[in-house]
């Protein structure tokens, strides 16, 4: 790994918690209608510009022995500020964004901890599963995105920058801190590429974190805005992305013998009180753009198959960045699939296992 190749000083210098365009983050929470309390950024300091607090150890985290104390120690210093990236990256689009709080955050510190148990390696490689790499993986899970309170652009960058000033004491353990900040800062493709860092010259750390964080779609990515838009304000006519996510129930996967499956679990059925905003009328179902049902009356093309054009389309990229960090994790496998399945009661959706994309190990 490239070390000198970690920017360390990052695009910010000082401490100071402030927007790219100089202005202080209370104001910005402030100007954009984002209520907030001070009190839930425990490592904020409450003057008008807010400068960050040390509230972390590397030599206390880097001794914990599991995901749960990793967990633990991470929300006493983060408090409740996961939950405002939410709402500041639903400025960013007309209908809100995806949601980036500490529902992501969780999914991801857990699959890629299931991740490395499954594929056996420790958080840098040339080793076994340990205790060590489960706390890693959850640093790097539970922080990759912080970069959005600063910018939605280069947020990895944002993110290993502040990393930097939330362990005051991250130089003691200078190994184990470059490998989280290597995993953060390259968890993105266009960072990848801009700083022309191979993926397979990364670490387990990093590929487990780029495949939970592609492979996390559905319901629970729909962010507070894509509600309040909802069918009213054709939320699904316009953005691609809320309509894929709306029509997963669960995202999971599997190994098989010698492929990884990606399954997507596809329902037009709607259960929670709060989707009422994606459906018309009483039947619980979600309501599908106009252009989805013209395809199944004039075609007879079912739901399931144009949301699979749909996805191939959309998430192509995401699909070959998590294909080729899971071939790197298991490299015995052959193949990357991702599947889509429904029980179809109505003849319009699409019954039993569909195939939505095959790649194939080079």
């Amino acid at each position: 790994m490239r070390y000198n190749q970690v920017p360390l000083e990052l695009p910010l210098t000082g401490s100071s918690f402030l927007r790219p365009d100089g202005r202080s983050f209370w104001a910005f929470l402030r100007s954009n209608g984002i209520r907030y309390s001070q009190s839930d950024f425990p490592f904020l300091t409450r003057h008008h510009k807010p400068r960050i607090k040390p509230v972390f150890s590397a030599r206390e985290y880097f001794r914990l022995s599991s995901r749960g104390e990793a967990l633990a120690y991470l929300y006493q210093g983060l408090g409740r500020s996961l939950v405002y990236v939410g709402p500041v990256l639903d400025l960013e689009m007309e209908h809100g964004f995806n949601d980036h709080t500490d529902r992501h955050t969780l999914w991801v510190s857990q699959t890629g901890v299931e991740l490395l148990q499954r594929a056996g390696l420790s958080h840098r490689g040339g080793g076994c599963y340990d205790a060590l790499t489960e706390v890693m993986m959850t640093l790097v899970g539970m922080t990759h995105d912080l970069g959005n309170f600063f910018s939605r652009s280069d947020h990895s960058t944002y993110s290993a920058w502040l990393l930097t000033r939330l362990f005051g004491d991250w130089q003691a353990e200078r190994e184990l801190f470059l490998d989280a900040l290597y995993a953060i800062l390259f968890h993105e493709e266009p960072v990848l590429v801009g700083l022309k860092q191979p993926l397979d010259k990364g670490t387990p750390l990093q590929w487990a974190l780029i495949a939970a964080d592609k492979m996390h779609v559905g319901r629970d990515r729909i962010g507070g805005r894509s509600y309040e838009s909802g069918v009213k304000h054709n939320a699904l006519e316009d953005d691609t992305h809320i309509l894929l996510n709306a029509l997963i129930v669960r995202s999971s996967w599997h190994l098989g013998v010698e492929s990884f499956v990606w399954d997507l679990d596809f329902s037009v059925e709607q259960l929670v009180e709060k989707f009422k905003a994606f459906s018309k009328g009483d039947n619980h179902r979600i309501w599908m753009p106009s252009f989805v049902h013209k395809l199944f009356l004039k075609g007879g093309r079912k739901y399931r198959d144009t949301y699979a054009d749909l996805f191939r389309h959309v998430y192509k990229d995401r699909m070959n960045l998590a294909a080729e960090a899971v071939f790197l994790l298991f490299p015995y496998l052959k193949k990357f699939q991702v599947t889509l399945t429904d029980n179809d009661v109505r003849n319009k959706v699409g019954s039993g296992e569909l195939l939505v994309w095959e790649r194939l190990k080079k």
